[in-house]
């Protein structure tokens, strides 16, 4: 039997009706009769009880609409199972990332034109009023000994006894990945549009751009640390008093992957809302 003609038979299994069978496969009911007797002339044998209304199944019939279901089982599980997997496809690169440690990053970092496209993707994020509460501030490879300089101010206003070792990792924390850039959150006042709606914004786009990142083929990670919120840091790199310091990205072809780790469940996020009536009322 044809996977049409299961449908049909199946159909009339469920309506118990000619007319009602045929509107729902869409076809006139002397079509659907048609197709009855030629799966009759095929299985040589009558499937159907002779008759008008619609009489039943004859035993024959009612085993073939037994097959048909169980075959029609078989064929939903597998169109779902095709359907998990085109879904899987669809959102691999984003169930693939993974944040890359600068120690993990090595050259050639993105050209200006990758950081751009990242850019761009960053500005696809949902975004109220279309604000652009955020801005990325890029360092240039010429530009890194001097950002490390204020890294190592940073560090020794925070811990004027700073070791050696403490102060060459700040200057590393400047200098080490392939390309650097800092995220900052640039609300704006905007009465329509709270500052806690901006501030989902700024890590909408800040997660397109590690996305972005990943899809290109490249290592990131976004890093903050208690330098991001030095008011003097800021104000050197260029904020306003209204601006924050959100985090440093660290960019760079992977020189080695990091280690794999286990992935939380979606049921640790994901939970169903159940209509409380009774603290309701009470709060009434």
């Amino acid at each position: 039997m044809k996977p049409n003609q299961i449908s049909y038979f199946l159909a009339l299994h469920r309506e118990q009706d000619w007319a009602k069978a045929a509107a729902a496969c869409e076809v006139s009911t002397l079509e659907l009769l048609k197709v009855v007797e030629k799966a009759e002339s095929e299985h040589g044998c009558a499937l159907v009880k002779a008759g008008s209304p619609f009489q039943g199944f004859t035993v024959e019939g009612k085993k073939v609409i037994a097959q048909a279901q169980q075959l029609s089982n078989a064929m939903a599980t597998l169109e779902q199972c095709f359907t998990e997997s085109r879904r899987k496809r669809a959102v691999a690169p984003l169930l693939d990332r993974r944040s890359i440690s600068p120690k993990r990053l090595c050259s050639p970092p993105p050209d200006a034109a990758a950081i751009e496209l990242m850019t761009v993707a960053a500005l696809s994020a949902p975004d109220h009023g279309g604000l652009h509460p955020w801005r990325i501030i890029a360092f240039g490879a010429d530009q890194r000994e001097a950002l490390a300089d204020l890294f190592v101010q940073e560090k020794l206003r925070r811990d004027p006894l700073a070791s050696r070792d403490d102060i060459q990792r700040a200057r590393e924390h400047a200098t080490r990945s392939p390309a650097l850039l800092a995220f900052v959150v640039s609300p704006k006042a905007r009465a329509r549009v709270p500052a806690r709606e901006q501030l989902l914004t700024a890590g909408a786009a800040l997660g397109n751009f590690m996305n972005a990142a990943h899809q290109l083929g490249f290592g990131a990670i976004s890093l903050s640390g208690e330098r991001c919120f030095d008011p003097i840091l800021s104000v050197q790199l260029g904020l306003t008093s209204s601006e924050y310091l959100a985090c440093f990205i660290s960019l760079g072809s992977i020189a080695e992957p990091p280690v794999p780790k286990s992935k939380a469940a979606p049921s640790a996020v994901l939970s169903h809302w159940i209509p409380c009536t009774t603290a309701i009322g009470q709060a009434v």
